[in-house]
């Protein structure tokens, strides 16, 4: 048996979004809701009450108001603790069986319902990972929402041991971002050019005669890694997917020109190899048109629908930037997370549908959260490989434990062997593998 009964005092959609995303996608149970009492207590389904006071001695969880308004506000931030789980609405009453309202806690999480309101940015104009709650309540690299999941299979399965619960299964997508796909061909004479007095001024003589060796035609291009992580990818059975920045040349968008004959080439040739998706430029995530232009390009180089993207620099707002894709026919969105910080930035490892606050529905665009980028222990964290490692296993041992998805960010410039790079294809290639490992054992 998976049927679930639940008695609320009302229902809402952001109620039965929640409830779908906790009981149906993560523990395989389908459920009815129902308002009438005396149907509740009489029915010999498996069931609890979510509600603000208990019913009888049945399975009770302390509800607060937020999964039935319909408004988007300030709300009362508490932190409250249930063993290793944290969560953020407290409850007060002994009965419950969380002291906090975890339906809705873990609704203010997947929604990004604190982004809505957010009023100050980082730089580049991204919400600041240290001003999200999860990060606050010291919980960002958990996957807390999954957990709250199996916490309420836990005591479900106690008091219902009928109950079947669907076994979720460990997954790990490899993420490519190709924001420059040569670091020396297809740059043409004045970016050469530059790059050479650059070079020489800086007394970089090594990078210098690599540029010319790359250029002469005697040397492959250092960011032409194309061939070795997909094989990485193939051998270890990996899921793969492949993210080209097609905008105009600006500060942050320094691809190779989208109509050059090379590069347009790679796109079609991977693209037969691996998903495609577009890399939305630095400022497409305020500009419906310039994105609309980007995917033109990618869905006339590779002639297939562009359904995937991530927002390069991962800029993007949540309640604007979203909504906007489901126009441009995009399905899948995996820009969730942060560049600065590791971690689950909508408080799980489960890819879910976006849930609109503004309008109050959920939509067909899927979020795939990302757990960690290649740049973040390098760029931010400034961390040596072998810690960067450790925290790539912490991350893939959370993820494997709740029967989630790992995802993670990578780019074709990171396997160049060369500065702060180097031994990053030793720690590609373990995940990769390790990754594959315990697929297999599931």
């Amino acid at each position: 048996m998976n049927q679930l009964l639940i008695y609320t005092e009302q229902t809402s959609k952001r109620l039965t979004y929640i409830f779908d995303l906790v009981l149906q996608e993560m523990l395989g149970l389908s459920y009815q809701i129902t308002q009438d009492k005396y149907f509740f207590s009489t029915s010999s389904l498996p069931k609890f009450a979510y509600c603000t006071q208990p019913i009888g001695d049945y399975v009770f969880m302390a509800s607060v108001p937020l999964l039935y308004e319909a408004d988007i506000k300030p709300q009362p931030i508490n932190f409250s603790e249930h063993g290793q789980l944290k969560g953020f609405f407290p409850v007060y009453n002994e009965k419950s069986s969380f002291p906090f309202d975890m339906f809705a806690s873990a609704f203010f999480m997947v929604t990004r319902y604190e982004e809505y309101m957010a009023s100050k940015h980082d730089k580049y104009d991204r919400y600041r990972g240290s001003q999200s709650m999860n990060f606050k309540a010291g919980f960002l690299e958990t996957p807390m929402v999954n957990l709250y999941a199996l916490e309420l299979k836990k005591q479900l399965s106690e008091k219902f041991p009928a109950l079947v619960f669907k076994k979720s299964k460990f997954e790990y997508i490899a993420t490519f971002d190709i924001d420059m796909a040569y670091s020396y061909s297809e740059k043409g004479m004045k970016r050469n050019l530059g790059g050479f007095i650059k070079s020489i001024l800086l007394s970089d003589f090594k990078e210098a005669r690599t540029r010319a060796m790359v250029l002469s035609g005697s040397m492959r291009d250092p960011f032409d890694t194309y061939d070795y992580f997909l094989k990485v990818c193939k051998d270890n059975a990996i899921a793969t997917k492949i993210f080209f920045l097609l905008g105009n040349e600006s500060r942050f968008d320094k691809n190779i020109a989208f109509d050059n004959s090379r590069f347009r080439t790679l796109i079609k040739n991977i693209s037969q190899k691996a998903e495609t998706g577009i890399h939305l430029s630095f400022k497409s995530h305020v500009s419906f048109a310039k994105s609309q232009v980007e995917i033109n390009r990618l869905e006339e180089i590779i002639e297939k629908r562009i359904s995937i993207n991530r927002y390069h620099y991962l800029r993007f707002h949540v309640h604007t930037s979203y909504p906007r894709l489901a126009k441009h026919g995009i399905t899948e969105e995996y820009s969730m997370g942060y560049a600065p910080r590791i971690g689950f930035r909508a408080g799980t490892c489960t890819p879910h549908y976006f849930f609109n606050l503004k309008t109050n529905e959920q939509t067909t665009l899927k979020i795939f959260p990302f757990a960690f980028m290649d740049a973040t222990f390098t760029h931010y964290y400034r961390m040596d490989n072998a810690h960067a490692l450790k925290k790539m296993r912490s991350l893939m041992s959370a993820v494997h434990a709740v029967g989630g998805t790992l995802i993670g960010i990578w780019h074709n410039s990171s396997f160049t062997e060369e500065k702060e790079w180097r031994g990053w294809r030793s720690i590609f290639e373990t995940v990769a593998e390790e990754a594959a490992q315990l697929i297999k054992q599931e």
